[in-house]
């Protein structure tokens, strides 16, 4: 991606037409079938919002509500060149303000440092840890309270 001149971000529901878009911002989607599926998927489904800078999709965020019936934001990805400038930030906003449950979560590997801190510096708290999803680099859960915690009504069962 070329250098682009700083501008406002402007985030919308993501369509159909900014599939391959999305996988241009994201490292994993470049050499990761799953992962390209995994975005058109999402994005037919209604879960993502992509992040515009000029018009140009720079990011984007999935939230799904199947984790145990609870907001979970599945991917946050923003393209390389375009980090640790608020995309980010806004995008989990976003995810926030479309959440349908007072709490969402999220998570990430133990070595995602730069993701450890935009969550903690958003408020999010680490709510667990799973050893065995990816060998040798546990996946840290976090969470984050939306509104208030006697609302929630656990999952239905």
């Amino acid at each position: 991606m070329a250098a682009m001149p700083k501008a406002r971000v402007r985030i919308r529901p993501a369509d159909r037409a900014d599939v391959a878009a999305i996988e241009a911002v994201d490292p994993v989607a470049a050499t990761d079938e799953g992962r390209r599926r995994f975005i058109a998927e999402r994005v037919a489904a209604g879960q993502t919002f992509v992040a515009l800078e000029l018009g140009v999709v720079v990011g984007c965020v999935v939230l799904d509500h199947g984790f145990f019936e609870r907001g979970f934001v599945a991917m946050l990805t923003v393209h390389p060149e375009r980090r640790r400038q608020g995309i980010g930030r806004a995008l989990m906003r976003q995810a926030e303000r479309a959440c349908r449950t007072p709490r969402i979560f999220t998570s990430t590997n133990r070595s995602n440092l730069p993701m450890q801190r935009l969550l903690e510096g958003l408020g999010y708290r680490r709510s667990g840890m799973v050893d065995d999803l990816d060998p040798g680099d546990p996946e840290l859960f976090y969470s984050r309270w939306l509104g208030d915690p006697r609302s929630d009504p656990g999952p239905a069962g």
